[in-house]
């Protein structure tokens, strides 16, 4: 029973599983080969050795060589059984050399398979076996030799039994030890790890809340004031910028509310319905408004996107568009889309200035990232009649996260 909360007890249950009960336990081959090798050392010794006259040591016999046997057999039954070997080789080792037999690698067997048990057993085994292992060598060194007084060759051999047992008790004891700080330090790093992830839950979730607090406070103030303009211009052409202005914030703010509301505390946000290519006739709206000669060209040959690739396209070309009107002072715009056999190209091109290309800013960086997520391929740079924005994207990109 105490070994069954021993660390090796899960190998024997599963040997115990396999074998289906202990008396179908097949030894390893390594285990019999261990057994012969011993057998056979114990043997020679016994064979070679000079008996010693003045001490009564006995010549080898059939016994002998039965007792050797005996106290190295139980060396193939060590891992499925090491206390029951323990407590079987040593007696016979102690008989032999209790008669005089020249038996010293059977002794040696029989304290180290005392050893390996105190090893594999639970604490509470260590005491019985180290004093049933200190009587056996008592009673054998306690016995033989005449040169010392009986005390001391008593003393002597609980000594050895007693030592034996309690080198593996220490081993058992620096093994959980071990393994204690092991799981201690395992326990330590899921809790930083666990910290570092809600410190970083965290921080995201005040980012979200500040961005979208913000940017929907003067969205909403840029709404409400082109509204208010409108109603009190009575020029038509006003009018209809102010319009458009007031159209244009009130959608830029129920994304930015979409976007960033699902990570605020109060509560789940609504879902925008993902951003896709066949809606990008759309982004042209603010372009054509501005007084720019619009061109699209979508290939008719249309595969079937992903979510992320769809994102990913429609956010580029609404990122260039918009460059196109801050920066570029252009006249007119191209926009093309087509559809490869294994990419997806997007061409934004138009006839402004541009930038210089030597320090681009935050929206070419911003296509750049999207378009790397995906695996794809970006160029933004100057051209003989203007700026130009180009975009490859793998049809067979891996899914990822892309935020709509």
């Amino acid at each position: 029973m105490a070994l069954e909360d021993a660390p090796g007890s899960a190998f024997r249950r599963k040997s115990r599983r396999l074998h289906g009960t202990t008396l179908g336990f097949v030894p390893r081959r390594a285990d019999l080969l261990w057994t012969a090798l011993a057998i056979a050392v114990s043997l020679v010794v016994l064979r070679l050795g000079t008996p010693d006259p003045t001490a009564d040591d006995r010549a080898p016999d059939l016994l002998g060589a039965l007792l050797a046997i005996a106290a190295c057999a139980p060396l193939a039954v060590r891992r499925a059984h090491p206390l029951a070997a323990a407590v079987i080789s040593l007696p016979f080792a102690g008989a032999a050399l209790a008669l005089g037999y020249l038996v010293i690698p059977p002794v040696l067997v029989g304290l180290v398979l005392c050893s390996r048990a105190a090893v594999l057993s639970a604490q509470r085994v260590t005491v019985p076996l180290a004093a049933y292992a200190g009587t056996v060598m008592a009673a054998a060194v306690g016995i033989t030799g005449e040169e010392s007084p009986v005390p001391v060759r008593l003393l002597g051999g609980v000594a050895i039994g007693v030592t034996a047992v309690l080198i593996g008790d220490a081993i058992r004891s620096e093994r959980e030890r071990a393994l204690e700080a092991q799981a201690f330090a395992q326990r330590i790093a899921e809790l930083r790890d666990r910290d570092v992830e809600r410190a970083v839950v965290e921080e995201r979730l005040r980012i979200a809340r500040d961005v979208h607090d913000i940017t929907g406070h003067h969205l909403s103030a840029i709404s409400l004031q082109a509204a208010g303009a409108g109603r009190t211009t009575s020029d038509p052409v006003a009018r209809a910028a102010f319009e458009r202005i007031h159209r244009l914030t009130s959608e830029a703010l129920g994304q930015t509310r979409r976007t960033l509301g699902v990570l605020r505390e109060s509560g789940p946000a609504d879902r925008a319905p993902t951003p896709r290519l066949e809606h990008v006739d759309q982004l042209l709206a603010p372009a054509r408004a501005a007084g720019l000669a619009v061109e699209l060209r979508m290939d008719d040959d249309a595969h079937p996107l992903s979510d992320e690739l769809e994102v990913c396209a429609y956010r580029v070309v609404q990122e260039a568009l918009t460059n196109v009107l801050r920066h570029a002072g252009a006249s007119a715009v191209r926009v093309r889309v087509d559809y490869r056999e294994r990419e997806l190209l997007i061409a934004v091109e138009d006839d402004g200035v541009g930038g210089s290309g030597e320090h681009p800013g935050a929206g070419i960086r911003g296509m750049r990232e999207r378009i790397a997520i995906v695996g794809g391929r970006f160029t933004a740079g100057p051209t003989a009649d203007g700026w130009s924005v180009r975009a490859s994207l793998p049809l067979d990109a891996e899914p990822a996260v892309v935020a709509p």
